[in-house]
């Protein structure tokens, strides 16, 4: 690993998937819903290195945040943020108002971000009817939602 080398943030391709996969297991984030064109997917790469991720599910004006992951080598750098940014951007440019998330080890993370925990009740159809939300993710996960100005 270089630690000269700029990170890179650049959507996600479908020639990803397999790394994309690989990163996500060895990091227990789940990986059985994941499109295989990677739509609102953003890729961090530390040379050739796939470093991170994060992807954004779009519900009309709703989106799930998800898969967001710093493999272990780039954790404590801003890898996560950069990744966080660049989604966020997308989904202003996307009209979505409203970003929801679900996490068991992030919570604390995300509030810094301006996520604040909500009632599982409060979430909009849309958004319970993901496998991610109704299946993947555990029911003890945190249920977070920022709401941005768009």
């Amino acid at each position: 690993m270089s630690t000269t080398m700029a990170i890179i943030i650049q959507p996600a391709r479908p020639e990803n998937l397999p790394e994309l996969v690989q990163l996500l297991t060895q990091n227990q984030l789940p990986v059985e819903d994941l499109p295989v064109d990677l739509p609102n997917f953003w890729l961090a790469f530390d040379g050739e290195k796939l470093v991170g991720s994060i992807g954004v599910d779009v519900y009309e004006n709703v989106g799930l945040l998800r898969s967001l992951c710093v493999d272990a080598t780039h954790r404590n750098r801003p890898v996560a943020r950069q990744l966080c940014d660049r989604a966020f951007d997308e989904a202003k440019r996307q009209a979505i108002s409203t970003l929801y998330l679900l996490t068991t080890t992030a919570d604390q993370y995300f509030q810094r971000l301006g996520f604040a925990p909500v009632d599982r009740s409060t979430v909009p159809d849309a958004i319970t009817k993901t496998s991610q939300f109704s299946s993947l993710c555990p029911s003890s996960a945190t249920v977070m939602k920022l709401t941005q100005a768009v």
